[in-house]
């Protein structure tokens, strides 16, 4: 019956021939062409998401910024003598930009009504469409005054709410689309995009940097580049099917597109008996939370069952933004321009650098080392990177050992950031929502995140300024203790979750085991039964 449901046969045929031209040399088909595509898509994403993040602090410092929407006097140069015009951006106006986190959050719960309206691949697109639109608003701003400062910031949140429904959205959508035997290595490759998204920001700051200090342009070009970014990602994401789990979801009976989705994705015959089970397994653990809640709602996520689920997820993005990314990543030119280095630029595309050869490691970390394991790892070492970071140079104040060694551990710290924290916090977050709620609840995660980012760019310019907090160096300790905190919490909350399928996800948390005891052996010997299972149904 199913296979009369094809309106055009011819249309099938063609599916059918393109599924057997993709085959493994055991003659079964081979899926790895068609996740490594859609894996890199997702992770492009990722990159134009950490391409904003990255240069909103790196362009704070930029002379032109600072002529643009800063206060302006002349000064006596205390080397040469001469009356020379100095700009100043206040601690507030450097504080203000952390709103775009703020709005990256509000950007998530927007994505839970047009993601249950849109699917994923609309979300997206509706996404990019608010980020270049952002970034046209902001081009057209630099005129010296505050007023210009508000536009600028209300062009820029604008672009956040685009920002905010990609991480959702783009997450989503991967986590939903590829094999669970590939999914941890596939989804890694976010953590590679987030990283070259930061490092193109580093390397594109630098660059314009070198323009005249009263040349627009120099705050500008890494702005100019998220147009043409949002374009590519908005139109190439049709290249692709829609979730089929978000297929289901939304309507259970239409079983047809579903089969064709799953078919594009896995490089089979759309009625071949791998489809045929997971499409069966999907429906009924949509039918099982259906019959138990008798509808979906976005309250769900806060009942006594999924409070468990939704705090995990809220906790793992929670300890990213909070633990010193929002610290290393946007401000990390104006910490090293405090502890006195002369080339700011370099080191933090050096570091930048760091993030990105951490990320290389990230798929293979996340796929066979585990998520759990792989977020535990990743703070303790991150900790004890902040405290040695601090000891140091308290004890030697700030000389040129105390520099390099200051500069050495931020560029180990953000290696291992990039290995371990970054790859596993956007695939474990949205693994942990049940199917019927992963709209709602990864929503949920990334206003939480965007609130959390929000209060950890905030309060750095203050922790870093000489009339506030004036800290320097000292900030580690304060990051130590707080990555020690979400260390704990993590261990106690967060269940390991590879090499498992979401509907195997869904029936560890229904089983109530703990977090604790989890693991990547476990799960494995999970796959093994059910694969057992499968053949002896077959």
């Amino acid at each position: 019956m199913m296979r009369q449901m094809y309106d055009d046969e011819s249309e099938k045929d063609d599916t059918l021939s393109a599924m057997s031209s993709h085959t493994s040399l055991n003659g079964k088909p081979d899926s790895t062409g068609a996740m490594l595509r859609l894996s890199l898509w997702v992770a492009f994403a990722a990159w134009i998401v950490n391409f904003d993040n990255g240069y909103t602090g790196t362009v704070l410092i930029m002379p032109s910024y600072k002529k643009a929407f800063g206060t302006c006097s002349e000064l006596m140069d205390p080397k040469t003598g001469e009356i020379v015009e100095q700009c100043f951006i206040t601690p507030l106006q450097q504080s203000l930009i952390s709103l775009n986190y703020m709005f990256i959050g509000i950007g998530g719960g927007v994505s839970a009504l047009s993601g249950r309206f849109f699917g994923r691949r609309g979300t997206i697109q509706i996404g990019c469409a608010l980020a270049i639109i952002g970034a046209a608003g902001m081009l057209g701003t630099g005129g010296r005054g505050q007023g210009s400062f508000v536009h600028y910031m209300v062009c820029r949140c604008i672009s956040a709410i685009g920002l905010g429904q990609l991480i959702s959205a783009s997450t989503a959508y991967g986590s939903e689309c590829i094999v669970a035997h590939k999914r941890g290595f596939a989804l890694g490759l976010y953590n590679v995009g987030l990283a070259m998204g930061n490092v193109a920001s580093s390397a594109v700051c630098a660059g314009s940097a070198q323009f005249e200090t009263g040349n627009n342009w120099q705050w500008k070009t890494p702005i100019l580049c998220q147009i043409p970014l949002g374009i590519i990602l908005g139109a190439g994401i049709l290249m692709f099917p829609e979730s089929p789990r978000w297929i289901l979801n939304n309507d259970p009976e239409n079983e047809e597109e579903a089969r064709r989705a799953f078919a594009m994705l896995y490089r089979m015959d759309p009625f071949a008996p791998e489809i045929t089970t997971q499409i069966e397994e999907v429906k009924s653990h949509i039918k099982a939370e259906r019959t138990a809640k008798k509808s979906v709602s976005w309250y769900q996520i806060y009942s006594a069952h999924n409070i468990r689920r939704t705090s995990a997820s809220a906790l793992i993005m929670i300890g990213l933004s909070i633990t010193g990314i929002q610290f290393v990543q946007p401000y990390a030119t104006t910490f090293l321009r405090g502890v006195g280095m002369s080339n700011p630029y370099l080191i933090n595309v050096i570091i930048g650098l760091c993030i990105l050869g951490g990320s290389g490691l990230g798929p293979a970390v996340v796929e066979y080392g585990g998520r759990r394991l792989g977020i535990l790892a990743g703070y303790t070492v991150m900790a004890v990177c902040m405290l040695i970071l601090s000891s140091v140079s308290t004890a030697l104040g700030q000389d040129s050992v105390s520099k390099i060694v200051v500069v050495i551990l931020l560029c180990f710290w953000a290696f291992i950031f990039g290995g371990t924290i970054a790859p596993t916090a956007y695939l474990a977050s949205v693994e942990m929502h049940s199917v019927s709620l992963r709209t709602y609840g990864q929503a949920n995660t990334t206003i939480l995140y965007g609130a959390f980012s929000f209060g950890a760019t905030f309060w750095t310019p203050y922790m870093l300024d000489a009339q506030y907090g004036n800290m320097g160096p000292d900030v580690g300790y304060f990051y130590a203790g707080v990555t020690v905190v979400i260390l704990v919490l993590v261990f106690l909350l967060v269940p390991e979750t590879a090499s498992l399928t979401l509907e195997q996800i869904d029936d560890h948390f229904n089983s109530g085991r703990p977090a604790w005891k989890t693991s990547v052996a476990r799960n494995k010997e999970l796959v093994r039964l059910r694969g057992r299972e499968l053949q002896a149904s077959e």
